[in-house]
């Protein structure tokens, strides 16, 4: 050995020596004190020898025995509930040979009620003392062992909440500025996660809320430190995200906790992305002063067509046949337009349209499929609309050789793409020009100067009329609110 190792030795055995002095100069503790200290405690003691007896058991433990408390003298077998006692019976050779025994169980109690116990198994006695059997401390925690069940369903619970539920969940700190929880959909609502959110703190979630919404959020602090609690209050904010935009987002809060003034230092808020609800408002908003405008635009032609077909020199029936067929050509543009929620429609189907009532066939036509807005494709609809009746009455289409030819052209050469169209008719009777204007001619003359911007022309050749409208084709914006600025724009 060392000399190291020697002095080593020497200095514990020494300190060994100190220690068991100082102990036995301390008084022992009287048996009466140990006694009243045991027999008040509030979880269960019992005393077990070597020969299969009870010395003694303190109140508590009275439970697990089948005979009155303290039970000294009973026999081991007939005093403790079935259940433990085979528990102990093979524990106690361990605790006879100086081993402790631990263990947390489930065991039926004398009245065979199943409890939650942890137990622990000691010798009695040791060192200067023989073991002459051993103390058993049983502690019931059945209600500690339901609160953690109860505390883990719930928070599986929440974890499921969280899951499914499409809203942001979070407390907020308000003393410390700080987000104290959250979970939920916090990418879908805020862009970030929940670890990135709890990381940024509040310097994160001040950065997210728009400047000209910042302050609703000490009013609702306000409202909430003077509703009583349970209270939900809401407002809605817009959110910045990771990509710089903004959307909407609906947040709800209780007071969550306040401090001894009543006033709410934490708020417990869950928050739901309704950007889309938001935008899905401003269409309809938007649908319905298109839709008053339409309304108004369609009744105000009404009563032009009424007015101008009750001014022709016309029988009764037959102003009732040119009315009728004009309020159906309009009623077929608004068909048309109906189907593409307004926002325009081809020519090519505009054409079809408006010459579905007459003998197509006779009507040859080519050009390209040409997008106009609404308001072009319902005066150019009205206007090959009154082109055809009036051929069909007294022109190329009023007996069986005639023909039309409709074409149209777009030119690119203006700053504005420029339509051309004609209409060429062929075969009929001798044209004569009429001595006055009516609604037709005002019509295609007045109507595509005003509605479509443009001009037309009517030539009345002997073998043929001649229409040609040109007008600028202005862009045709899509009612599209997800291409709109966003609202922070």
């Amino acid at each position: 050995m060392s000399e190291e190792l020697r002095t080593e030795n020497a200095r514990l055995a020494a300190r060994v020596a100190e220690l068991e002095a100082q102990l036995e100069a301390k008084p022992a503790i009287d048996r009466v004190s140990l006694f009243r200290m045991t027999n008040n405690a509030p979880w269960g003691v019992i005393a077990l020898n070597g020969e299969g007896g009870v010395d003694y058991a303190n109140p508590a433990f009275q439970r697990w025995l089948t005979k009155p408390a303290p039970a000294i003298g009973e026999r081991q077998a007939d005093a403790l509930a079935p259940a433990l006692f085979t528990i102990l019976e093979a524990c106690l050779p361990a605790a006879l040979a100086g081993q402790a025994h631990e263990a947390e169980l489930r065991l039926r109690d004398a009245s065979g009620e199943t409890r939650d116990v942890r137990l622990h198994v000691v010798p009695r006695g040791g060192g200067k003392v023989p073991i002459s059997g051993a103390i058993v401390s049983l502690y019931d925690i059945t209600e500690t062992q339901a609160l953690d069940r109860s505390v883990r369903e719930n928070e599986a619970r929440l974890s499921h909440i969280n899951t499914v539920a499409p809203t942001a969940n979070y407390i907020f700190d308000f003393e410390a500025g700080v987000p104290a929880w959250v979970a939920g959909r916090t990418e879908r609502v805020y862009g970030y996660s929940a670890d990135e959110l709890l990381a940024g703190g509040g310097d994160l979630i001040r950065s997210l809320i728009h400047p000209d919404d910042f302050a609703k959020v000490g009013q609702r602090l306000a409202q909430l430190t003077a509703a009583p609690d349970g209270d939900v209050r809401e407002f809605e904010l817009r959110v910045r995200h990771r990509d710089g935009g903004y959307r909407w987002v609906l947040d709800r809060a209780v007071a969550f906790e306040r401090n001894a003034q009543g006033r709410v230092v934490k708020t417990l808020s869950a928050a739901l992305d309704i950007d889309e609800r938001k935008r899905a408002e401003e269409r309809r908003t938007l649908l319905i002063n298109e839709l008053n405008h339409r309304v108004k635009n369609t009744l105000a032609s009404v009563q032009s067509i009424a007015r101008q077909t009750l001014r022709s020199a016309r029988t009764p029936d037959e102003m009732a046949d040119v009315f009728t067929g004009r309020l159906i050509a309009l009623a077929s543009a608004h068909d048309v337009l109906t189907r593409e929620n307004w926002e325009g429609a081809g020519l090519t189907k505009i054409v079809e349209v408006a010459l579905a009532p007459f003998d197509e066939r006779r009507i040859a036509r080519s050009g390209p499929d040409v997008r106009l807005d609404a308001r072009a494709a319902l005066a150019l609809g009205m206007a090959l609309h009154e082109l055809a009746t009036n051929a069909s009455k007294y022109g190329a289409l009023s007996n069986e050789t005639g023909a039309v030819r409709l074409a149209w052209r777009v030119r690119e050469d203006d700053a504005l793409p420029t339509l051309e169209l004609e209409w060429r008719e062929s075969g009929g009777p001798p044209v004569v020009a009429p001595k006055r204007r009516g609604f037709g001619s005002r019509l295609l003359t007045q109507g595509v100067r005003s509605e479509l911007n443009g001009a037309a022309t009517l030539d009345f050749a002997p073998d043929g009329l001649v229409c040609r409208i040109t007008a600028s084709l202005e862009p045709t914006p899509l009612l599209e609110l997800s291409q709109a600025p966003s609202p922070a724009s």
